[in-house]
């Protein structure tokens, strides 16, 4: 069970388009080959519902489409350049379970910069919600949410999905209590079998907006 809470509707803005073709797994997942090659990267593991949303909001469905973070300080400013994390889904629109994904990436501190959400009014008139960091940024620091991860860590950040409460927004989820968490786990070792699941750790991406504060109980 993932649960979610109130959202910042504030952050949210509507721009016409299309959404894009499918799209390849991130340039950082890891596999059995590259696993273990890179002393020096953290694995980060996160999840995706790509799944449609009914009844979102004012919109008939909604469907998150992507989410990136910037390695932080960002060097990064213009608002619709590429992040430095990019998690895309493909072109499917039907329901799905949750996509898992395990990222090699650099040490250091991370902040959501971007994320895109697919609505839809009736099946002919379909936007694209795309925030970047004018609004996910203030002062060159992100409001969104920030995690972190050093080198030789295995740490689960969060489930990415649609919240709609008052505007379709990104939210972060979890699963809840240890066995969640446990179940989580095995579902992790089954698509990465090279893992050492028992020493990942529970430390979701840090938000006031986009998720409920949530620490695992002992």
């Amino acid at each position: 069970m993932f649960r979610g809470c109130v959202l910042l509707a504030a952050l949210v803005v509507l721009l016409s388009g299309c959404a894009s073709s499918g799209t390849s797994r991130p340039r950082q997942e890891i596999t059995a080959e590259s696993y273990g090659k890179d002393k020096t990267k953290g694995l980060v593991v996160v999840s995706a519902l790509w799944g449609r949303t009914w009844k979102c909001a004012q919109f008939e469905n909604g469907q998150l489409r992507s989410f990136g973070f910037d390695r932080l300080p960002s060097r990064i400013t213009a608002d619709d350049a590429a992040a430095d994390v990019v998690v895309e889904e493909s072109a499917y629109y039907g329901e799905r379970p949750a996509t898992n994904y395990v990222l090699a990436l650099d040490p250091g501190e991370y902040g959501l910069a971007t994320f895109a959400i697919r609505v839809a009014t009736s099946a002919t008139d379909v936007k694209v919600v795309r925030v970047g960091r004018a609004r996910l940024f203030e002062g060159g620091k992100p409001i969104g949410g920030t995690f972190d991860v050093k080198a030789g860590e295995l740490v689960y950040i969060g489930h990415f999905g649609l919240d709609c409460y008052k505007a379709p927004t990104i939210w972060r989820y979890y699963p809840e209590g240890r066995a969640g968490f446990d179940n989580y786990r095995q579902v992790i070792k089954k698509q990465y079998p090279f893992l050492d699941v028992e020493n990942m750790q529970f430390r979701l991406m840090r938000t006031s907006v986009l998720g409920r504060n949530y620490t695992l109980p002992q």
